[in-house]
């Protein structure tokens, strides 16, 4: 069973959990006050019922086994792969959790947990960024990308409900790497020369290299089989000047998880965004031709540095006719994305719209060309 610990407040015993507005931990009952790199959780006592547990015995009050039930089914209940046990402290409960939670709610008493086995060792974050938006701001975010959206329907902002939000510190492997880059281009020009009734086009291409040396510093990729990574990278960029030492005291009021894409898996994935990030500013400089295309790559990479940091974001749900629609946010910057439904009445409107004043504009472009 994991060993879980719940912050209380020193002054009144009432739940600690951290504020985004004054990036302390504050309570929830007198207010107090604390800083998150000093405040260290006291130590529990010893759970009776995982004491008992731990020597065979059912724990008191434990429902008489069912009869026929085996142990190899009660694992196969809950596969111990994929799911956790640990006791609130507050409440005494038995909580079931994701084997990568590494913190949530006892939902029972609503008591933040902090999972410390998912915390320690080879699991230990080095940094975190903590959160600096908060719940009502990401919500009011939402709403503000609703209004910006012509073609979203009406009934949809209407009718619609946030259903969930989450706060999550994502687990991220931040990579950086020196690398040497050979690029290989093809320029094209084309040039058109009327002569009389026959026209002449010309078509120039060239070679063009660019070789260089880059250096890229924190390369996210987010740790999590459960996160899209199209969307945790929609809501880059964090600002990584900002991290700071990892401490627990973070994570209090706040969803956590830890990694379960090892970092050897998600270099993958760095690689082919730093050749690309990088191909992209060499290709900038291959100027003055209409089209120019990539004829090949040479790359030399070195890792130089790897940190695992906890990174917040946001999560919204929502439901609309039966369909589900998820938003992020970013914790640190504001940043929002998502997917929205489309009023396609309104979409078509607008599209014959354009289309008849691009007509209108072409028509009066004739007869200015007639009249000269």
């Amino acid at each position: 069973m994991a060993q879980a610990l719940d912050y209380k407040c020193p002054q009144c015993g009432g739940n600690l959990v951290y504020s985004a507005e004054v990036g302390l931990m504050v309570c929830d009952n007198c207010g107090s006050r604390f800083d998150p790199r000093e405040f260290q959780a006291q130590p529990q006592p010893p759970d009776p019922a995982a004491s008992a547990s731990a020597a065979g015995a059912p724990p008191q009050g434990a429902p008489e086994p069912v009869p026929g039930e085996t142990a190899q089914a009660a694992a196969a209940a809950w596969p111990p792969a994929q799911f956790d046990q640990y006791t609130c402290r507050s409440c005494g409960a038995v909580v079931v959790a994701a084997a990568t939670e590494a913190a949530g709610t006892c939902p029972y008493c609503r008591s933040p947990i902090v999972i410390t086995q998912q915390l320690e060792g080879e699991l230990a974050p080095d940094l975190v960024i903590p959160f600096q938006t908060t719940r009502d701001q990401a919500v009011a975010a939402l709403t503000k990308l609703y209004g910006k959206k012509r073609l979203l329907p009406k009934v949809f902002s209407a009718q619609n409900f946030v259903d969930e939000v989450k706060g999550v510190y994502v687990p991220f492997w931040l990579f950086d790497y020196d690398i040497h880059l050979i690029e290989h281009y093809t320029a094209t020009d084309v040039s058109t020369v009327h002569m009389g009734s026959r026209r002449h086009i010309t078509t120039r291409k060239y070679a063009a290299d660019r070789a260089g040396d880059a250096r890229f510093l924190g390369i996210p990729v987010d740790g999590s089989v459960n996160m899209p990574d199209a969307i945790m990278e929609s809501v880059e960029p964090f600002d990584l000047t900002q991290a700071v030492p990892f401490e627990p005291s973070y994570l209090p009021g706040f969803l956590a998880e830890r990694y379960d894409v090892d970092s050897s898996q998600a270099a993958a994935r760095a690689h082919d965004r730093l050749i690309k990030s990088a191909g992209t500013i060499f290709q900038d400089t291959v100027t003055g031709h209409e089209r120019v295309a990539s004829a090949g790559a040479e790359v030399f990479i070195k890792q130089t540095r790897l940190h695992y940091a906890l990174l917040p974001v946001w999560m919204l749900t929502t439901f609309w006719r039966g369909q589900r629609f998820t938003f992020a946010m970013n914790g640190q910057t504001g940043r929002m994305i998502g997917d929205l439904p489309l009023d396609r009445q309104a979409y078509w409107r607008w599209f014959f719209g354009l289309a008849g004043a691009s007509a209108v504009v072409a028509g009066l472009v004739a007869t200015l060309a007639v009249s000269l």
